[in-house]
C-alpha cells in the first residue's frame, strides 16, 4: 500500500493513459485488527498463504526497485496525480466516513454531483461492480433471482456507503430506453 498511488502512476505511463484517468477513491483502510492477531495465528496465515505473500513479495519489491529508479519527472506526476484525487473527492463527497468497523470508507456526494456516474462509480466496491458488468453481459440469460440477488445486495450496501451506484443507475445501463416503475426498482 505505500507505493500505491506510485505504482498506479507507473501503469499509466506503460499504457498510455492520460493522469486523469488514473483518478481513484479509496474504499478501504489498513486498521489495528491485524495488531490484534496472537503471533501463531498470524504464522498460521502466512503459511495457508505461502505463496501468495512470496508471490505478493516479490512484486512489491520489484515495484519499489522500479519506483526507486524513477525520475523527478515521474515523482512530480505522482504528486499531481495525489492532487488529483484530493480535488476530485473535494469536488465530489460531501462526508467521508468509516464503515464496517473502520476497514471501509463511505462517502456521501455533494448535492451538486448527485447525479454524476463517475462520482458515483468510484464509490462503489469491486465485487458490486463485477455484479453490475456480469448483469450487463448476461442479463438475457440469468434468472430473475440472480438479479434480484444483486439488486438486494446493492441496496444493502448503500445503507453504508450513499455515494454508490443505486439500483436505478444500473436499471438504466441494462435498459437504455425504458423508464423503470417503482416495482422494478
Amino acid at each position: 500500500a505505500v507505493v500505491s498511488t506510485q505504482s498506479v502512476h507507473y501503469g499509466r505511463g506503460l499504457m498510455c493513459w492520460d493522469l486523469k484517468q488514473m483518478v481513484y477513491v479509496k474504499l478501504s483502510i489498513n486498521n489495528e485488527y491485524g495488531a490484534s492477531i496472537s503471533d501463531d495465528i498470524r504464522q498460521k496465515i502466512l503459511d495457508w498463504n505461502s505463496i501468495d505473500f512470496k508471490l505478493y513479495d516479490h512484486f512489491y519489491k520489484k515495484m519499489k526497485k522500479i519506483i526507486s529508479e524513477q525520475d523527478e519527472d515521474f515523482h512530480k506526476e505522482v504528486a499531481k496525480l495525489k492532487q488529483l484525487n484530493v480535488d476530485f473527492s473535494k469536488e465530489c463527497y460531501e462526508k467521508v466516513f468509516p464503515v464496517y468497523n473502520g476497514n471501509k470508507i463511505g462517502h456521501s456526494l455533494r448535492e451538486s454531483h448527485k447525479d454524476n456516474m463517475t462520482c458515483k462509480t468510484l464509490t462503489t466496491d469491486d465485487v458490486t461492480q463485477t455484479h453490475v458488468i456480469g448483469l450487463k453481459q448476461f442479463k438475457d440469460k440469468l434468472p430473475p433471482s440472480d438479479i434480484l440477488m444483486v439488486r438486494n445486495h446493492m441496496q444493502n450496501l448503500k445503507k453504508h456507503n450513499p455515494a454508490m451506484l443505486d439500483w436505478s443507475d444500473v436499471y438504466k445501463v441494462l435498459h437504455p430506453d425504458e423508464s423503470p416503475n417503482k416495482s422494478e426498482l
